[in-house]
């Protein structure tokens, strides 16, 4: 800590306290009389990374990759409500989301989109920046919502196992 004092010639001049790494120029106040003449200049440069942003992604899986994962399938192909709650409830919903369209929505068949399935599907997709649309997503639950229901575990079990940043 050093004191610097000022010309005598100023009378009654307030005491500054300069603290931080010799050879750097320090904060001054100033008053109206006083003249400081800093010969130090500070040049400081900011080097600040670029951001990367990545673009939308295909699915861990396809949609028939059963086989990756038995365990999930044959849960989903044999005991369907239990694993839609489970589901649901792996995926940060709730347990009740598949009940509450009626029963007759909570077990997935062939031919009409499962409403709480697309909405997991959808939402799997936007967090996960994975590319697709609604139509897509309604299309596959359509298709085969037992293979989706899979896919969204497995999906689910990628991100777990591959966060992003």
């Amino acid at each position: 800590m050093s004191k610097v004092q000022p010309d005598a010639s100023y009378p009654q001049q307030p005491v500054q306290y300069h603290y931080g790494q010799p050879g750097y120029s320090q904060p001054q106040t100033m008053q109206p009389s006083q003249h400081f003449t800093n010969t130090n200049n500070t040049t400081v440069i900011i080097n600040q990374q670029p951001q990367v942003r990545r673009g939308p992604r295909d699915w861990s899986t396809g949609l028939c990759g059963c086989l990756e994962d038995v365990t999930s399938c044959l849960l989903t192909w044999c005991c369907t409500p239990y694993y839609s709650c489970y589901l649901a409830m792996e995926l940060g919903e709730s347990c009740c989301l598949p009940l509450c369209f009626g029963p007759g929505e909570c077990m997935p068949s062939g031919g009409y989109p499962v409403p709480w399935l697309v909405a997991l599907r959808v939402k799997v997709r936007e967090a996960n920046k994975i590319q697709g649309s609604i139509m897509g997503d309604c299309c596959a639950v359509c298709c085969c919502p037992l293979c989706v229901m899979c896919q969204l575990k497995r999906e689910h079990n990628y991100v777990k196992l591959n966060p992003v940043d």
